[in-house]
Protein backbone atom coordinates (compact mmCIF):
# COMPACT_ATOMS: atom_id res chain seq x y z
CA UNK A 1 0.00 0.00 0.00
CA UNK A 2 1.23 3.26 -0.55
CA UNK A 3 1.15 6.27 1.48
CA UNK A 4 -2.23 9.24 1.00
CA UNK A 5 -0.17 12.54 0.89
CA UNK A 6 1.44 15.06 -1.46
CA UNK A 7 4.61 13.21 -2.16
CA UNK A 8 7.68 14.70 -0.48
CA UNK A 9 10.89 12.31 0.13
CA UNK A 10 13.98 13.19 0.88
CA UNK A 11 16.94 11.86 -2.01
CA UNK A 12 18.16 8.62 0.01
CA UNK A 13 20.04 7.59 -3.22
CA UNK A 14 22.61 9.34 -5.55
CA UNK A 15 23.09 7.70 -9.15
CA UNK A 16 26.09 8.13 -11.26
CA UNK A 17 24.72 6.53 -14.58
CA UNK A 18 26.66 6.96 -17.88
CA UNK A 19 25.19 6.72 -21.13
CA UNK A 20 22.73 9.48 -21.41
CA UNK A 21 21.82 9.93 -24.47
CA UNK A 22 21.60 13.73 -25.60
CA UNK A 23 19.06 13.52 -28.44
CA UNK A 24 16.54 12.98 -25.59
CA UNK A 25 14.96 15.50 -23.80
CA UNK A 26 12.13 16.66 -21.09
CA UNK A 27 10.40 20.30 -21.63
CA UNK A 28 8.03 21.67 -18.82
CA UNK A 29 4.92 22.69 -19.94
CA UNK A 30 4.47 26.29 -20.98
CA UNK A 31 1.20 26.53 -18.80
CA UNK A 32 0.93 23.83 -16.01
CA UNK A 33 -2.67 23.02 -13.77
CA UNK A 34 -1.83 24.30 -10.54
CA UNK A 35 -2.76 21.39 -8.85
CA UNK A 36 -0.84 17.48 -7.86
CA UNK A 37 -1.89 15.92 -11.02
CA UNK A 38 -1.73 12.09 -11.79
CA UNK A 39 -3.91 9.39 -14.00
CA UNK A 40 -4.35 10.80 -17.73
CA UNK A 41 -6.50 9.83 -20.23
CA UNK A 42 -6.90 10.66 -24.08
CA UNK A 43 -10.11 11.79 -25.09
CA UNK A 44 -11.18 10.97 -28.73
CA UNK A 45 -10.77 14.28 -29.44
CA UNK A 46 -7.33 15.07 -28.58
CA UNK A 47 -7.83 16.63 -25.75
CA UNK A 48 -5.85 14.96 -22.39
CA UNK A 49 -7.83 14.06 -18.98
CA UNK A 50 -5.88 15.12 -15.98
CA UNK A 51 -6.62 13.85 -12.30
CA UNK A 52 -5.64 15.83 -9.35
CA UNK A 53 -4.19 12.76 -7.34
CA UNK A 54 -2.93 14.80 -3.98
CA UNK A 55 -4.26 17.56 -2.22
CA UNK A 56 -7.34 18.46 -0.73
CA UNK A 57 -9.67 16.90 -3.61
CA UNK A 58 -9.35 14.42 -5.62
CA UNK A 59 -12.53 14.38 -7.47
CA UNK A 60 -11.27 17.17 -9.50
CA UNK A 61 -10.26 16.81 -12.88
CA UNK A 62 -8.38 19.04 -15.70
CA UNK A 63 -8.59 19.24 -19.43
CA UNK A 64 -5.14 19.47 -21.32
CA UNK A 65 -5.74 21.13 -24.80
CA UNK A 66 -2.91 21.37 -27.26
CA UNK A 67 -2.92 25.23 -28.81
CA UNK A 68 -3.53 26.16 -32.66
CA UNK A 69 -0.61 24.30 -34.10
CA UNK A 70 -1.03 21.23 -32.05
CA UNK A 71 1.05 21.61 -29.63
CA UNK A 72 0.64 20.29 -26.21
CA UNK A 73 3.74 21.78 -24.39
CA UNK A 74 2.44 24.95 -25.37
CA UNK A 75 -1.78 23.83 -24.25
CA UNK A 76 -3.96 25.53 -22.01
CA UNK A 77 -5.71 23.76 -19.11
CA UNK A 78 -9.24 24.40 -17.92
CA UNK A 79 -11.02 22.46 -15.24
CA UNK A 80 -14.08 20.25 -15.86
CA UNK A 81 -16.73 17.97 -14.05
CA UNK A 82 -15.96 16.46 -10.26
CA UNK A 83 -16.86 13.42 -9.17
CA UNK A 84 -19.68 12.65 -7.87
CA UNK A 85 -20.06 13.61 -4.10
CA UNK A 86 -18.29 11.13 -1.76
CA UNK A 87 -16.09 9.76 -4.24
CA UNK A 88 -12.63 10.91 -4.89
CA UNK A 89 -10.32 7.93 -5.29
CA UNK A 90 -6.56 7.65 -5.66
CA UNK A 91 -4.65 4.39 -7.92
CA UNK A 92 -8.32 3.33 -9.41
CA UNK A 93 -9.30 1.38 -12.76
CA UNK A 94 -10.14 3.88 -15.71
CA UNK A 95 -10.22 3.68 -19.49
CA UNK A 96 -12.22 5.91 -22.03
CA UNK A 97 -14.74 3.36 -23.74
CA UNK A 98 -14.79 2.34 -27.51
CA UNK A 99 -17.80 4.75 -27.94
CA UNK A 100 -15.49 7.98 -26.94
CA UNK A 101 -18.54 9.41 -25.63
CA UNK A 102 -17.94 8.17 -22.17
CA UNK A 103 -15.34 7.19 -19.75
CA UNK A 104 -15.60 4.69 -16.60
CA UNK A 105 -13.44 5.36 -13.24
CA UNK A 106 -14.14 1.85 -11.12
CA UNK A 107 -12.59 1.79 -6.98
CA UNK A 108 -9.76 3.57 -5.53
CA UNK A 109 -7.00 2.23 -3.02
CA UNK A 110 -8.04 5.20 -1.15
CA UNK A 111 -11.40 7.37 -1.30
CA UNK A 112 -11.51 10.77 0.38
CA UNK A 113 -7.78 9.68 1.79
CA UNK A 114 -9.01 6.63 3.70
CA UNK A 115 -7.68 3.40 2.62
CA UNK A 116 -10.94 1.77 2.29
CA UNK A 117 -10.52 -0.53 -1.46
CA UNK A 118 -14.03 1.05 -2.43
CA UNK A 119 -16.17 -0.20 -4.98
CA UNK A 120 -17.74 3.05 -5.68
CA UNK A 121 -17.38 4.54 -9.45
CA UNK A 122 -18.71 6.60 -11.70
CA UNK A 123 -19.25 6.73 -15.34
CA UNK A 124 -17.84 10.52 -16.98
CA UNK A 125 -20.04 11.40 -20.07
CA UNK A 126 -17.97 13.65 -22.39
CA UNK A 127 -19.00 16.47 -24.48
CA UNK A 128 -17.06 16.18 -27.54
CA UNK A 129 -14.89 19.68 -26.89
CA UNK A 130 -16.37 20.31 -23.73
CA UNK A 131 -16.81 19.17 -20.83
CA UNK A 132 -16.86 16.38 -18.53
CA UNK A 133 -19.93 14.97 -16.12
CA UNK A 134 -19.94 12.33 -13.87
CA UNK A 135 -22.24 9.95 -12.43
CA UNK A 136 -21.80 7.38 -9.52
CA UNK A 137 -21.68 3.97 -11.25
CA UNK A 138 -22.76 0.70 -9.56
CA UNK A 139 -20.12 -2.15 -8.81
CA UNK A 140 -20.44 -5.99 -9.89
CA UNK A 141 -23.26 -7.75 -7.58
CA UNK A 142 -21.86 -9.34 -4.46
CA UNK A 143 -17.75 -7.53 -4.71
CA UNK A 144 -17.07 -5.97 -1.53
CA UNK A 145 -13.67 -4.69 -3.18
CA UNK A 146 -12.08 -2.90 -6.17
CA UNK A 147 -9.43 -0.74 -4.80
CA UNK A 148 -6.87 -0.19 -7.46
CA UNK A 149 -7.59 -3.15 -9.09
CA UNK A 150 -6.40 -3.40 -12.91
CA UNK A 151 -8.96 -2.71 -15.95
CA UNK A 152 -8.94 -3.06 -19.91
CA UNK A 153 -10.63 -2.49 -23.00
CA UNK A 154 -10.79 -5.57 -24.94
CA UNK A 155 -10.08 -6.47 -28.28
CA UNK A 156 -13.92 -6.64 -29.33
CA UNK A 157 -14.29 -3.04 -27.55
CA UNK A 158 -15.59 -4.24 -24.20
CA UNK A 159 -14.31 -2.68 -20.67
CA UNK A 160 -13.24 -5.74 -18.16
CA UNK A 161 -12.38 -4.21 -14.37
CA UNK A 162 -11.23 -6.51 -11.96
CA UNK A 163 -11.38 -6.99 -8.90
CA UNK A 164 -8.13 -6.27 -6.37
CA UNK A 165 -8.74 -8.79 -3.49
CA UNK A 166 -10.29 -11.85 -4.93
CA UNK A 167 -9.94 -13.35 -8.66
CA UNK A 168 -13.10 -12.36 -9.70
CA UNK A 169 -13.47 -9.80 -12.99
CA UNK A 170 -16.46 -8.69 -14.83
CA UNK A 171 -17.63 -6.77 -17.80
CA UNK A 172 -18.93 -3.30 -18.18
CA UNK A 173 -22.72 -3.82 -19.89
CA UNK A 174 -23.29 0.01 -19.59
CA UNK A 175 -24.26 2.20 -16.43
CA UNK A 176 -24.63 0.40 -13.53
CA UNK A 177 -24.76 -3.24 -15.08
CA UNK A 178 -22.04 -5.85 -15.29
CA UNK A 179 -21.53 -9.28 -16.66
CA UNK A 180 -19.40 -11.69 -14.29
CA UNK A 181 -16.74 -13.30 -16.72
CA UNK A 182 -13.67 -15.49 -15.93
CA UNK A 183 -11.37 -15.69 -12.54
CA UNK A 184 -7.83 -15.91 -12.38
CA UNK A 185 -6.14 -18.76 -11.25
CA UNK A 186 -3.93 -16.53 -8.98
CA UNK A 187 -5.35 -16.18 -5.42
CA UNK A 188 -6.68 -12.55 -6.40
CA UNK A 189 -5.95 -9.83 -8.69
CA UNK A 190 -4.48 -7.70 -6.49
CA UNK A 191 -0.91 -6.26 -7.95
CA UNK A 192 -0.99 -7.85 -11.42
CA UNK A 193 -1.36 -6.08 -14.57
CA UNK A 194 -3.59 -6.39 -17.73
CA UNK A 195 -1.56 -6.42 -21.13
CA UNK A 196 -3.69 -6.96 -24.49
CA UNK A 197 -1.39 -8.58 -26.94
CA UNK A 198 -1.82 -8.68 -30.92
CA UNK A 199 -3.06 -12.22 -30.15
CA UNK A 200 -6.23 -10.44 -29.11
CA UNK A 201 -5.67 -12.21 -25.56
CA UNK A 202 -4.65 -10.85 -22.71
CA UNK A 203 -1.89 -11.12 -20.38
CA UNK A 204 -1.39 -10.93 -16.82
CA UNK A 205 2.03 -11.67 -14.63
CA UNK A 206 0.78 -13.63 -11.49
CA UNK A 207 2.24 -11.43 -8.29
CA UNK A 208 2.12 -14.66 -5.75
CA UNK A 209 2.05 -18.21 -5.77
CA UNK A 210 -0.07 -19.34 -8.15
CA UNK A 211 -1.02 -23.34 -10.21
CA UNK A 212 0.98 -21.48 -13.56
CA UNK A 213 3.88 -20.97 -11.34
CA UNK A 214 6.59 -23.58 -9.65
CA UNK A 215 7.56 -21.97 -7.26
CA UNK A 216 10.74 -20.68 -8.28
CA UNK A 217 9.49 -19.56 -11.28
CA UNK A 218 6.66 -17.11 -11.52
CA UNK A 219 2.81 -17.79 -13.16
CA UNK A 220 1.59 -15.84 -15.72
CA UNK A 221 -2.06 -16.29 -17.57
CA UNK A 222 -3.92 -15.45 -20.43
CA UNK A 223 -7.78 -14.35 -20.94
CA UNK A 224 -9.56 -15.41 -23.94
CA UNK A 225 -12.55 -13.15 -24.90
CA UNK A 226 -14.23 -15.68 -26.89
CA UNK A 227 -14.66 -18.38 -23.58
CA UNK A 228 -13.96 -15.76 -21.00
CA UNK A 229 -11.69 -18.24 -19.42
CA UNK A 230 -7.61 -17.55 -18.15
CA UNK A 231 -5.17 -20.45 -19.26
CA UNK A 232 -0.78 -20.49 -17.83
CA UNK A 233 1.25 -19.06 -20.29
CA UNK A 234 4.89 -20.27 -19.74
CA UNK A 235 6.66 -19.05 -16.63
CA UNK A 236 8.72 -16.08 -15.75
CA UNK A 237 12.83 -16.81 -15.14
CA UNK A 238 12.48 -15.99 -11.39
CA UNK A 239 9.54 -14.00 -9.41
CA UNK A 240 8.94 -10.64 -10.76
CA UNK A 241 7.80 -9.47 -7.51
CA UNK A 242 8.85 -9.71 -4.04
CA UNK A 243 6.28 -11.91 -1.60
CA UNK A 244 6.75 -9.25 1.11
CA UNK A 245 4.70 -6.55 -0.88
CA UNK A 246 3.71 -7.77 -4.20
CA UNK A 247 4.32 -5.39 -6.08
CA UNK A 248 5.01 -5.31 -9.97
CA UNK A 249 6.08 -3.24 -12.68
CA UNK A 250 5.09 -2.12 -15.72
CA UNK A 251 3.94 -4.43 -18.66
CA UNK A 252 4.54 -3.10 -22.09
CA UNK A 253 3.87 -4.69 -25.58
CA UNK A 254 6.55 -3.66 -28.23
CA UNK A 255 6.92 -3.17 -31.92
CA UNK A 256 8.90 -6.89 -32.60
CA UNK A 257 5.74 -8.68 -30.71
CA UNK A 258 7.40 -8.85 -27.43
CA UNK A 259 6.52 -7.56 -23.86
CA UNK A 260 8.90 -5.75 -21.72
CA UNK A 261 7.89 -7.11 -18.16
CA UNK A 262 9.48 -4.62 -15.32
CA UNK A 263 10.35 -6.53 -12.05
CA UNK A 264 8.69 -5.06 -9.29
CA UNK A 265 10.79 -5.12 -5.98
CA UNK A 266 12.50 -7.33 -7.82
CA UNK A 267 16.27 -5.97 -9.92
CA UNK A 268 15.16 -7.89 -12.87
CA UNK A 269 13.13 -7.66 -16.30
CA UNK A 270 11.44 -10.33 -18.44
CA UNK A 271 10.54 -10.38 -21.91
CA UNK A 272 7.53 -12.30 -22.78
CA UNK A 273 7.35 -13.54 -26.57
CA UNK A 274 3.94 -13.28 -27.80
CA UNK A 275 4.24 -15.55 -30.73
CA UNK A 276 5.16 -18.79 -28.65
CA UNK A 277 3.90 -18.11 -25.22
CA UNK A 278 7.29 -18.10 -23.95
CA UNK A 279 9.76 -16.00 -21.16
CA UNK A 280 13.09 -15.45 -21.25
CA UNK A 281 15.21 -13.35 -18.64
CA UNK A 282 15.40 -9.38 -19.96
CA UNK A 283 18.72 -6.90 -18.45
CA UNK A 284 19.11 -6.54 -14.99
CA UNK A 285 18.53 -2.87 -14.53
CA UNK A 286 21.28 -0.79 -13.42
CA UNK A 287 22.43 0.93 -10.18
CA UNK A 288 20.28 -1.90 -7.98
CA UNK A 289 16.96 0.29 -9.96
CA UNK A 290 14.08 -1.45 -9.88
CA UNK A 291 10.24 -0.74 -10.22
CA UNK A 292 7.71 -1.40 -7.67
CA UNK A 293 4.62 0.20 -9.60
CA UNK A 294 6.04 2.81 -11.65
CA UNK A 295 5.10 3.65 -15.50
CA UNK A 296 6.58 2.35 -18.60
CA UNK A 297 5.28 4.02 -22.49
CA UNK A 298 6.39 2.78 -25.79
CA UNK A 299 8.17 5.33 -27.94
CA UNK A 300 7.23 5.59 -31.94
CA UNK A 301 11.26 4.37 -32.20
CA UNK A 302 10.79 0.77 -30.41
CA UNK A 303 12.26 1.83 -28.08
CA UNK A 304 10.47 1.49 -23.87
CA UNK A 305 10.74 4.68 -21.79
CA UNK A 306 10.36 3.38 -18.08
CA UNK A 307 10.72 4.99 -14.70
CA UNK A 308 12.81 2.94 -12.23
CA UNK A 309 13.51 3.91 -8.52
CA UNK A 310 15.79 1.33 -5.94
CA UNK A 311 13.47 -0.88 -3.35
CA UNK A 312 10.52 0.01 -1.96
CA UNK A 313 8.83 3.36 -2.83
CA UNK A 314 12.04 4.74 -2.23
CA UNK A 315 13.38 7.91 -3.89
CA UNK A 316 16.50 8.18 -6.51
CA UNK A 317 14.29 7.45 -9.54
CA UNK A 318 15.90 7.34 -12.75
CA UNK A 319 14.42 6.71 -16.45
CA UNK A 320 15.77 4.51 -18.46
CA UNK A 321 15.16 3.13 -21.95
CA UNK A 322 14.49 -0.49 -22.63
CA UNK A 323 15.67 -1.16 -26.68
CA UNK A 324 14.82 -4.11 -28.19
CA UNK A 325 17.61 -4.37 -30.97
CA UNK A 326 20.33 -3.87 -28.24
CA UNK A 327 18.58 -6.17 -25.42
CA UNK A 328 20.06 -3.33 -23.25
CA UNK A 329 18.43 -0.69 -20.69
CA UNK A 330 20.42 2.74 -19.78
CA UNK A 331 19.79 5.85 -18.25
CA UNK A 332 18.14 8.09 -19.89
CA UNK A 333 17.87 11.81 -19.61
CA UNK A 334 15.85 12.28 -16.10
CA UNK A 335 12.93 15.22 -15.61
CA UNK A 336 12.85 17.89 -12.55
CA UNK A 337 11.09 15.26 -10.37
CA UNK A 338 14.42 12.52 -10.34
CA UNK A 339 16.47 11.74 -8.40
CA UNK A 340 14.37 13.03 -5.87
CA UNK A 341 11.17 11.13 -6.53
CA UNK A 342 10.04 7.65 -6.86
CA UNK A 343 9.06 5.60 -9.50
CA UNK A 344 5.38 4.75 -8.22
CA UNK A 345 4.11 8.78 -8.03
CA UNK A 346 4.98 8.18 -11.82
CA UNK A 347 2.47 8.40 -14.92
CA UNK A 348 3.65 8.36 -18.33
CA UNK A 349 1.36 8.66 -21.55
CA UNK A 350 1.92 8.95 -25.50
CA UNK A 351 1.13 11.96 -26.76
CA UNK A 352 -0.17 12.44 -30.39
CA UNK A 353 2.84 14.33 -31.36
CA UNK A 354 4.59 11.42 -30.57
CA UNK A 355 6.52 13.15 -27.43
CA UNK A 356 5.65 11.38 -24.30
CA UNK A 357 3.97 13.42 -21.54
CA UNK A 358 4.43 13.02 -17.27
CA UNK A 359 2.88 13.50 -14.15
CA UNK A 360 3.90 12.66 -10.67
CA UNK A 361 1.36 13.90 -8.23
CA UNK A 362 3.31 17.22 -8.23
CA UNK A 363 6.78 16.28 -7.02
CA UNK A 364 7.79 18.02 -10.11
CA UNK A 365 6.23 20.28 -12.98
CA UNK A 366 4.11 18.46 -15.81
CA UNK A 367 6.22 18.14 -18.79
CA UNK A 368 6.88 16.13 -21.84
CA UNK A 369 9.98 14.32 -23.04
CA UNK A 370 10.95 13.82 -26.62
CA UNK A 371 12.50 10.50 -27.27
CA UNK A 372 15.12 9.98 -30.25
CA UNK A 373 13.74 10.45 -34.07
CA UNK A 374 12.65 7.34 -35.87
CA UNK A 375 9.43 5.63 -36.06
CA UNK A 376 9.39 1.57 -36.54
CA UNK A 377 7.90 1.21 -39.97
CA UNK A 378 5.86 -1.59 -39.53
CA UNK A 379 3.54 0.28 -36.69
CA UNK A 380 2.08 3.23 -38.73
CA UNK A 381 -1.19 2.96 -39.71
CA UNK A 382 -2.75 3.25 -43.45
CA UNK A 383 -5.90 5.19 -44.40
CA UNK A 384 -7.62 3.22 -47.20
CA UNK A 385 -10.62 6.05 -47.97
CA UNK A 386 -12.40 8.28 -46.34
CA UNK A 387 -14.88 10.52 -47.49
CA UNK A 388 -12.80 13.99 -48.84
CA UNK A 389 -15.45 16.47 -49.04
CA UNK A 390 -16.69 17.03 -45.56
CA UNK A 391 -19.25 19.85 -43.88
CA UNK A 392 -18.01 21.90 -40.88
CA UNK A 393 -19.79 20.70 -37.56
CA UNK A 394 -20.90 17.16 -39.70
CA UNK A 395 -20.99 13.66 -37.72
CA UNK A 396 -20.65 9.96 -38.67
CA UNK A 397 -17.99 10.63 -41.21
CA UNK A 398 -16.36 7.33 -41.75
CA UNK A 399 -12.11 6.49 -42.31
CA UNK A 400 -11.31 3.16 -43.11
CA UNK A 401 -7.71 2.06 -42.58
CA UNK A 402 -4.96 -0.59 -41.86
CA UNK A 403 -3.88 -1.09 -38.06
CA UNK A 404 -5.54 2.04 -36.83
CA UNK A 405 -5.62 1.64 -33.49
CA UNK A 406 -1.75 1.04 -34.04
CA UNK A 407 0.09 -2.50 -32.49
CA UNK A 408 0.46 -1.77 -28.83
CA UNK A 409 -1.54 -0.38 -25.76
CA UNK A 410 1.33 1.92 -25.32
CA UNK A 411 1.09 2.77 -21.68
CA UNK A 412 1.46 1.00 -18.76
CA UNK A 413 2.12 0.86 -15.02
CA UNK A 414 1.67 -1.85 -11.96
CA UNK A 415 -2.26 -2.06 -11.15
CA UNK A 416 -2.75 1.56 -10.04
CA UNK A 417 -3.12 3.15 -13.44
CA UNK A 418 -4.57 2.54 -16.58
CA UNK A 419 -3.93 5.18 -19.58
CA UNK A 420 -4.14 3.00 -22.83
CA UNK A 421 -4.11 4.70 -26.66
CA UNK A 422 -4.96 2.07 -28.57
CA UNK A 423 -7.64 3.55 -30.57
CA UNK A 424 -7.66 6.24 -33.82
CA UNK A 425 -7.61 9.92 -33.61
CA UNK A 426 -8.47 12.10 -36.83
CA UNK A 427 -5.54 15.32 -37.04
CA UNK A 428 -6.41 17.74 -39.53
CA UNK A 429 -3.74 20.26 -40.59
CA UNK A 430 -4.77 23.10 -42.96
CA UNK A 431 -3.00 23.26 -45.91
CA UNK A 432 -4.97 26.27 -47.44
CA UNK A 433 -7.86 27.18 -49.16
CA UNK A 434 -8.88 29.69 -45.93
CA UNK A 435 -7.44 28.65 -43.12
CA UNK A 436 -4.66 29.36 -41.87
CA UNK A 437 -2.01 27.14 -42.72
CA UNK A 438 -0.20 24.87 -40.33
CA UNK A 439 -3.20 24.96 -37.67
CA UNK A 440 -4.24 21.60 -36.17
CA UNK A 441 -8.02 20.30 -35.47
CA UNK A 442 -8.70 16.77 -33.86
CA UNK A 443 -11.82 15.30 -35.09
CA UNK A 444 -13.89 13.51 -32.36
CA UNK A 445 -13.79 9.64 -33.13
CA UNK A 446 -15.63 7.24 -31.92
CA UNK A 447 -17.55 3.56 -32.01
CA UNK A 448 -14.58 1.88 -34.02
CA UNK A 449 -15.54 -1.27 -35.43
CA UNK A 450 -12.78 -3.32 -33.24
CA UNK A 451 -10.46 -2.47 -30.95
CA UNK A 452 -7.97 -5.09 -31.98
CA UNK A 453 -4.60 -4.30 -32.42
CA UNK A 454 -3.59 -7.53 -34.63
CA UNK A 455 -1.56 -6.05 -37.43
CA UNK A 456 -2.69 -5.50 -40.43
CA UNK A 457 -6.13 -5.38 -39.14
CA UNK A 458 -8.80 -3.96 -41.23
CA UNK A 459 -11.10 -1.71 -39.48
CA UNK A 460 -13.07 2.00 -39.32
CA UNK A 461 -13.81 4.65 -36.94
CA UNK A 462 -16.66 7.35 -37.05
CA UNK A 463 -15.38 10.65 -36.44
CA UNK A 464 -17.40 14.05 -36.32
CA UNK A 465 -15.42 17.75 -36.98
CA UNK A 466 -15.90 20.56 -34.81
CA UNK A 467 -18.77 23.48 -35.07
CA UNK A 468 -15.45 25.71 -34.97
CA UNK A 469 -13.18 24.22 -37.97
CA UNK A 470 -13.06 26.90 -40.41
CA UNK A 471 -13.74 26.26 -44.20
CA UNK A 472 -10.44 25.30 -46.61
CA UNK A 473 -8.55 22.58 -47.38
CA UNK A 474 -7.12 19.87 -44.68
CA UNK A 475 -3.89 16.96 -44.59
CA UNK A 476 -5.63 14.41 -42.80
CA UNK A 477 -4.18 11.76 -41.01
CA UNK A 478 -5.31 8.73 -38.24
CA UNK A 479 -3.01 8.69 -35.01
CA UNK A 480 -2.59 6.18 -33.02
CA UNK A 481 0.27 5.61 -30.31
CA UNK A 482 2.19 8.82 -31.32
CA UNK A 483 2.26 7.71 -34.94
CA UNK A 484 0.73 9.42 -37.94
CA UNK A 485 -0.83 7.82 -41.53
CA UNK A 486 -0.41 8.39 -44.42
CA UNK A 487 -2.03 11.62 -45.07
CA UNK A 488 -4.91 12.37 -47.44
CA UNK A 489 -6.22 15.72 -48.76
CA UNK A 490 -9.89 16.77 -47.85
CA UNK A 491 -12.26 19.86 -48.69
CA UNK A 492 -14.03 21.22 -45.49
CA UNK A 493 -16.78 23.50 -46.57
Amino acid sequence: MKAFARFAIALTVLLALAGVAGAQSWTNLTNQPGAATGPMLQLRDGRILVNESQGPDTGVWFILTPNATGSYVNGTWSTTGHLPAGYAPIYFGSQVLNNGKQVVIEGGEYNNGVAVWTTLGAVGNIVPWGNVTWTLNSPPTGWGTIGDAQSIILANGKYMQANCCTPQNAIFNGPNSWLATGSVSQSNNDESGFTLLTSDKVLTVDAKNSPCGNGVNGGAELYDQGTGAWTCTGQTPIHLYNPADEELGSAVLMYNNKVFQSGGNVVATALYDVASGTWTAGPVPPGGLDQADGPGALEPNGKVLVDYSPGLFQGGCQFLEYNPTSNSLTATANNAGCPSGSSFVGHLMILPTGQIMFTDFGTSPVSAYTPAPGVVAAAVPTILAASTNLKIGSANNVLYGRQLNGLSQNNAYGDDYQGETNYPLVRLTCTGGGCTVGNVYYAFTHDDSTHSIKPGTIMFTHFDLPATIPAGTYSVQSVANGIGSNSIIVSVK
